[in-house]
């Protein structure tokens, strides 16, 4: 009885390590995980409120025109030479449509933007019902700034199984929301990244099922 004891003591106590040297050296990977395991994290991240407070002092020094990058992770992981025009990251890894929508209030130089990339709601699964995610698009669309050009892409497939019905039936929703805005354009990322399984393509996934390489950054 006091081996089985102490050996789930020490497993115990090397995941509470693990966790904490995540924590200290890569925040923004867990609330992926968190998503993975269907465990609801937290609206804000820790990491999401301390990036706000950068990504504020950014739209400050904003210069006119650049593309501004809205949203989580799959923005912010995104190199900007990819798109060989000046851009701004207003991206937080980990955070979530209905929470970009708050972020975006505090931001007045979007108004300069030539246009806008919004990418976000992986995370919002966590919380709510694709219907309830697609009912918070037009509150963010209406809050961007009148006459910046708004792409809006899809959320992209996920080898995560269980949350592909999700996504197809958000991406439906943000598709009727974006016909319904005429500053927004909708962009099916969909059939550009997905493998012959509906999942995201081994050949564009970075190794956890939800994020891109740069092959496909390159491909978006």
């Amino acid at each position: 009885m006091r081996k089985p004891l102490i050996a789930g003591c020490i497993v115990y106590l090397a995941a509470l390590h693990v966790v904490a040297l995540l924590a200290f050296f890569a925040p923004q990977t867990l609330p992926y995980q968190g998503w993975r395991l269907d465990l609801p994290p937290t609206e804000p991240t820790a990491y999401v409120a301390t990036r706000h407070h950068y990504i504020e002092w950014l739209d400050a020094h904003a210069e006119p025109g650049a593309i501004a990058l809205v949203g989580a992770s799959h923005l912010e992981g995104i190199d900007p030479a990819l798109l060989e025009r000046p851009v701004l990251k207003y991206a937080a890894g980990g955070d979530t449509l209905r929470h970009t929508g708050e972020r975006i209030l505090s931001y007045p130089n979007l108004a300069q933007a030539s246009a806008i990339v919004l990418w976000v709601g992986f995370n919002d699964i966590a919380h709510r019902e694709p219907d309830e995610i697609g009912v918070d698009l037009p509150m963010v669309l209406e809050r961007l700034p009148e006459g910046v050009p708004v792409i809006k892409l899809a959320l992209a497939p996920t080898s995560v199984t269980d949350k592909q019905a999700d996504i197809a039936a958000i991406n439906v929703l943000y598709r009727d929301a974006c016909e319904r805005d005429p500053d927004c354009t909708f962009l099916d990322v969909v059939p550009l990244l997905a493998g012959p399984d509906g999942g995201l393509a081994p050949r564009y996934d970075r190794g956890d099922g939800i994020h891109l390489n740069r092959e496909g950054y390159r491909v978006l």
